[in-house]
């Protein structure tokens, strides 16, 4: 019985790193090397390799292997000759074929489980004594594909019966455009100066894109870049939020005019989508009629569309403008290859910016827990002090709690959370900070609030808008003022904490402002 192994899980900076090798290679089947020797550790490999269409036949351009004997049986062989047959065919417009990423099943005897998808003469039957040899049981095809047209592959054999799984394949699927890119400028020689130029800012701008710390200055930054790589005059992103598509982060001449093209692009999709906006998951170049081009700025004689993909979908699109001075269509694979890492860069931000709302987040009411509410009040403190102003420290205790989860259920305990912060939180103004800090206790910050009859009464405004007495419970709060009372977070906190059981000892349900005055 076959055991599963347990993989290496590519993430972001694994891919970054290795197109940073690759770059800094300059030998061009040096580089490749690099490539095939990553994807044995990447992708749970035994051997791994490139092969060229040259002279009607399938030849390796590089090797990497676990052992000597694999990498020598890899190098001095073609592709299996019934293979071949279907893909010549392909390669000759005979056959209908999309390229896709195949895997083809081996058993334990060497031979091939066939995809039902694919002709039965696509076949690794040659190899079969080999393949039982190596004990390979997976075998991953990877097409190198230039503007539709296959012209390689990237193939990578593992003896694990359960490798390539869905995580590899979307990193291949990313990875794989830039590779077939390289692979094909280098076989034809046909790279001129502009172009080079344009892919070494291309690989020089993934370290830019890969510092950027939030998700505005990567589209600021990425933006910029792109008309460094393509020399184009104009262009935005259109992203989606909550549901809806939006302009933003536009760059070159959109800057001047970014309300009058707010309100073309809003028109061109009313008329081009009336229904709702439907991105496309392929580039697109759009020709605009003389119809579209009413009331435009300027010129524009074409739209070039790229999706933003990440593991969530399409999260956006860059669009970019031509005026007529340039071509577009000669530039789309180099900014194609710019989209994939400016997607890779937005995925890891993104996930960056959801560990961390998660790791200062509350999970049951979805406000600040304790170490958000730590990192807040720090920040609310240095502000304050600057303003030159005070603000009230709250902590909010629950009278009755562990009698209504004693005898109703914490489910009923956690309703009664919920509702706290709920009512919390539609109480305060939007520059208060509130917080679940522990159990049953809460924390605010009322800002820009000296102490006195009138905090008093918004603190007893606030206790009233809980509305606890409905679940049969109510609330005790002991208050501190920052800085009078305490020019550091622990001692403020004591203070505001010491007050806080002065209530609870002497009746429940009371504010206690000091630790000789409490409010009912």
């Amino acid at each position: 019985m076959s055991v599963q192994t347990q993989a290496y899980r590519l993430k972001p900076e694994d891919i970054f790193g290795l197109l940073q090798e690759i770059n800094r290679e300059e030998n061009f089947e040096d580089a490749l090397k690099i490539l095939t020797k990553r994807g044995l550790d990447f992708f749970n490999s035994t051997m791994a390799g490139i092969w060229l269409f040259k002279e009607n036949k399938f030849r390796s351009l590089t090797i990497s292997a676990r052992t000597e004997q694999q990498e020598s049986f890899l190098k001095q062989r073609f592709f299996p000759f019934n293979f071949q047959i279907i893909l010549k065919k392909v390669m000759e417009g005979n056959t209908a074929f999309e390229p896709k990423i195949e895997i083809h099943e081996i058993d334990e005897t060497g031979d091939e489980y066939r995809p039902a998808e694919l002709n039965a003469s696509c076949s690794f039957s040659e190899w079969r004594e080999n393949l039982q040899e190596f004990k390979i049981r997976r075998i991953l095809c990877v097409p190198l594909v230039h503007y539709g047209c296959l012209f390689g592959l990237l193939v990578l054999f593992s003896a694990d019966p359960f490798a390539f799984d869905e995580n590899s394949i979307y990193w291949l699927e990313q990875l794989m455009p830039l590779i077939s890119s390289n692979v094909y400028e280098q076989q034809l020689h046909l790279a001129a100066l502009e172009r080079e130029q344009a892919l070494s800012l291309l690989l020089r701008g993934t370290e830019i894109l890969v510092k950027a710390v939030s998700e505005k200055q990567l589209l600021a930054e990425a933006g910029e870049m792109a008309m460094e790589i393509l020399y184009l005059e104009a262009g935005f992103f259109h992203m989606e939020q909550k549901g809806e598509w939006i302009l933003g982060s536009s760059f070159g001449r959109l800057k001047q005019y970014e309300t009058v093209w707010q309100e073309w692009i809003n028109r061109y999709k009313e008329c081009h989508f009336p229904t709702g906006y439907i991105p496309s998951s392929t580039p697109s170049l759009k020709d605009l009629e003389e119809s579209d081009q009413w009331d435009i700025p300027y010129p524009v004689k074409k739209i070039s569309i790229h999706p933003i993909i990440t593991h969530h979908g399409i999260v956006g699109e860059l669009w970019l403008m031509e005026s007529g001075v340039r071509d577009l269509q000669y530039t789309q694979e180099i900014l194609s290859a710019f989209v994939r890492m400016l997607s890779m860069s937005l995925e890891t931000i993104r996930q960056r910016m959801e560990l961390r709302r998660l790791a200062t987040t509350d999970g049951l009411t979805g406000i600040l827990n304790r170490q958000g509410f730590e990192q807040r009040i720090l920040g609310e403190m240095a502000n304050t002090l600057r303003r030159g102003t005070t603000f009230q420290f709250l902590l909010l205790d629950i009278d009755g709690f562990k009698n209504l989860n004693d005898t109703k259920g914490h489910p009923a305990g956690d309703l009664a959370l919920i509702h706290l912060a709920h009512n919390l939180q539609k109480s305060v103004r939007l520059g208060d900070i509130v917080a679940r800090t522990g159990g049953d206790e809460f924390a605010v910050i009322l800002t820009d609030l000296k102490a006195g009859q009138d905090s008093i009464k918004i603190i007893e405004r606030l206790k009233n808008n809980l509305e606890l007495e409905k679940l049969g419970l109510g609330v005790t709060i002991g208050v501190a003022e920052f800085p009078t009372e305490s020019k550091d977070y622990e001692s403020l906190y004591k203070v505001s904490d010491r007050r806080l059981y002065i209530g609870k000892d002497n009746g429940k349900g009371q504010i206690v402002v000091s630790d000789m005055v409490s409010v009912r």
